[in-house]
């Protein structure tokens, strides 16, 4: 099957007086978030790349796509370092997770080892990815599918479509029921033929093969495009011209309407007057789009047109803009209101570069032409994708200035395109792969492989970090420090265990440590710390780096040893963004929400006499509704909790139990269990550390005993 661009690249005793909560001081209005400072700052910054292979063979990357659950699936094709067999792949990444799975071999084969396995996925609206590719034996070929179907974390047994001596320039496209539409061709002598056949659901059989076309010998027909209307009319529209002399004869169509029992005859489908079609694209909601040229004074320049799904009526022709005439093939790309993006390869003034332009829905005008790369690019290397909230992700493979190439990666979020990134580490040969965007966070997702060590190599954005998580690996961490000024992170292994993690030293003696959300929006959490003088810093986190003074920092002010507690119990109003409390000596409690800046809002009073309370701890989410939690430890030993709002105050006070008074420190350290429930350390006189599962209800299960000698840290946080 001739792979098209987009398809090649792409815890009772005693009791106390409780504290008042000032409620009624918390208005909405003070908390409400602000929009985003910058719309650069909403990129989600890539993880570390994965590795799906290990160098074995040599790998080729065919495609990825991801289900709208969030589901991934990648297909590749493996051929052996010694040249005698190739196999096609696929590994899936289920939704919610962050390792994929195991590499399923669909098929291998000892013919034409050297030429490329042609395959293809599908997503549906149905949450499917439909895999489909064509193996090929001496004689014979066969057009096979299988199903990664909604939820499932495996591939189905494949199915053949069809079977033939011959068959390429496979198409799948899907409506929203879960129908898909195949179309193939065959070539025979001097005459194309061009056939099609329907599945009804993810689980659903292929019916017989249908021939498309009628046309006789002598004529050639190819790049077939088809598209399924949201009422699930299809339509199939292909070239044709002459064998003899190349000399086009026009569009065909062909149809079927979404009750109709079989295909209408092959018809014309005039082309918009002026108008040259040269490239058919399937365009958005089943319509198609056709790249091609008009004349301008004398002069052919590239402009597109909109054919409408069940219209046999194109729009008028659109220019592009000025500065695209020296553009090749273009396949559009249109987002969910209807703005059209065009990514190519054209003439940057130094070279050929990656270039762009976007077409507003609202204001019909192109936005400038960019480049966006930063070397060299050919025109089959790169790929791109428009996620559901209008996010245009691009991917391609460039030149560095040391001759090797590059893969790399850059967005346009609300209008503005990121810095490119860097994703390919090898620079030793050649990077080429895909990128995929979906699920309910609308991720994207790269593959690539990475020619210099023949290893295939995937990466994703990184999701908004789970409280108190400090290495990105999604388990709870503890922070601690030492009389020598050492912070170290005590990373959750999953299985409730703390295991050894990074270290930075040269924290001054009486530093105040606050581990804190993620305050600038890299997806890493970050710290607070205040030094001995007062001062208040926030650190950047980097998941999985130390903690140093010298470390990327911003100075938020003096004043703060006004507080002898300062603590953070996650999201306390409901905006997503885990907020700061402090406490005075007196008693008074302030909450400091995170108003997306960076740094802590102005501060609004919460409370009073708090001052009953030794220990004041961040907890985290304990309930289950989302919102931050507080515990508290009075002077007899009781502990309470205080379930968070999220209006920026909190409940009644709990009495979770007494004999609390046998621990010289508690921490929330999140979920070190791997169970989804935040839960809490503490460390006895001896020095002995005790863990308390969380059970997602505001209590927590027996203690566990982690290990003795953790008198060593001074603090735990």
């Amino acid at each position: 099957m001739t792979m098209t661009k987009k398809h090649l690249l792409r815890s009772i005793l005693g009791t106390a007086v409780a504290p008042a909560l000032a409620l009624s001081a918390v208005g909405a209005s003070v908390l409400v978030a602000p929009p985003a400072v910058a719309a650069a700052a909403e990129a989600q910054p890539w993880g570390a790349p994965t590795a799906l292979t290990q160098g074995a063979a040599v790998e080729s990357v065919i495609d990825v796509k991801t289900a709208k659950d969030g589901t991934t699936v990648a297909l590749w094709y493996s051929t052996a370092k010694d040249n005698s067999q190739r196999s096609l792949l696929v590994a899936v990444r289920p939704a919610g997770k962050s390792a994929w799975g195991a590499p399923k071999t669909l098929f291998t084969s000892t013919f034409e080892v050297g030429a490329r396995i042609n395959g293809a996925l599908l997503t549906t609206p149905d949450g499917s990815v439909t895999l489909s590719w064509v193996e090929e034996y001496s004689g014979t070929a066969q057009l096979r599918t299988a199903v990664v179907a909604p939820g499932a974390t495996t591939v189905s047994t494949p199915l053949t479509v069809a079977q033939s001596d011959k068959i390429f320039y496979a198409q799948l496209v899907g409506d929203p029921s879960g129908k898909v539409l195949a179309v193939w061709e065959r070539s025979v002598g001097r005459q194309t033929e061009i056939f099609a056949s329907e599945r009804t659901g993810a689980d659903g059989a292929w019916s017989p093969t249908v021939r498309l076309d009628t046309t006789g010998a002598d004529f050639i027909e190819g790049g077939a495009q088809p598209s399924v209307a949201p009422d699930g009319s299809m339509t199939v529209v292909w070239s044709e011209r002459r064998a003899d002399t190349g000399d086009s004869t026009g569009l065909k169509v062909v149809e079927k309407a979404a009750d109709a029992t079989g295909w209408s005859v092959p018809k014309e489908l005039p082309a918009p007057a002026g108008f040259t079609p040269e490239h058919l694209v399937t365009g958005l909601q089943g319509g198609l789009f056709a790249n091609g040229t008009v004349d301008e004074n004398g002069t052919r320049v590239r402009a597109f047109a909109e054919r409408r799904p069940g219209s046999n009526v194109w729009s008028a022709p659109v220019k592009l803009p000025d500065g695209a005439a020296d553009t090749g093939r273009i396949d559009p790309l249109v987002g969910p209101n209807g703005d059209v993006t065009l990514v190519w390869v054209g003439q940057t003034g130094t070279g050929f570069g990656l270039r762009t332009t976007t077409r507003s829905a609202a204001t019909v005008t192109w936005s400038p032409i960019e480049t966006l790369s930063t070397g060299a690019v050919q025109d089959d290397q790169y790929d791109f994708t428009v996620a559901a909230d209008g996010t245009v992700h691009a991917a391609w493979t460039q030149y560095a200035a040391d001759g090797h190439r590059d893969f790399v990666t850059a967005s346009r979020v609300n209008g503005t395109w990121t810095p490119l990134k860097q994703l390919s580490t090898n620079t030793a040969n050649i990077a080429l792969g895909r990128i995929t965007v979906g699920g309910p966070d609308n991720r994207p997702t790269v593959l690539w492989d990475d020619m210099g060590n023949s290893v295939l190599y995937t990466a994703t954005t990184r999701d908004k970090p789970l409280w108190r998580d400090f290495s990105g690996d999604g388990k709870g961490d503890l922070l601690a420090t030492t009389s020598t000024g050492s912070l170290a992170i005590r990373t959750g292994d999953g299985a409730g265990g703390l295991t050894s993690g990074p270290v930075g030293a040269g924290w001054p003696s009486g530093s105040y440590v606050v581990p804190m959300g993620d305050m600038t929006g890299d997806r890493c959490n970050d710290l607070l710390v205040r030094d001995p003088s007062g001062q208040l810093n926030r650190y950047d986190g980097g998941c999985g780096t130390a903690f140093t003074p010298a470390g990327g920092h911003l100075a938020l002010g003096g004043g703060w040893n006004a507080f002898d507690v300062l603590t953070s119990p996650g999201d306390l109003t409901g905006d997503g963004r885990t907020d700061l409390l402090a406490r005075t000596p007196a008693g008074d409690l302030y909450l400091y929400p995170d108003n997306g800046t960076g740094r802590p809002g102005d501060r609004v009073k919460a409370g009073f006499g708090w001052q009953i309370y030794n220990t004041v701890v961040g907890a985290g989410d304990l309930n289950g509704d989302g919102f931050g939690d507080l515990l508290a430890r009075d002077a007899s030993g009781v502990l309470w909790r205080y379930d968070g709002n999220g209006k920026g105050g909190f409940g009644d006070r709990v009495k979770l139990g007494g004999g609390w008074d046998v621990y010289n420190a508690m921490a929330g350290v999140g979920d070190v269990t791997g169970d989804g429930r935040n839960d809490l350390v503490a460390r006895d006189n001896a020095g002995v550390l005790w863990r308390y599962n969380g059970l997602g209800n505001g209590t927590y299960g027996p203690r566990t005993k982690l290990g003795s000698g953790w008198e060593t840290y001074q603090k735990l946080y």
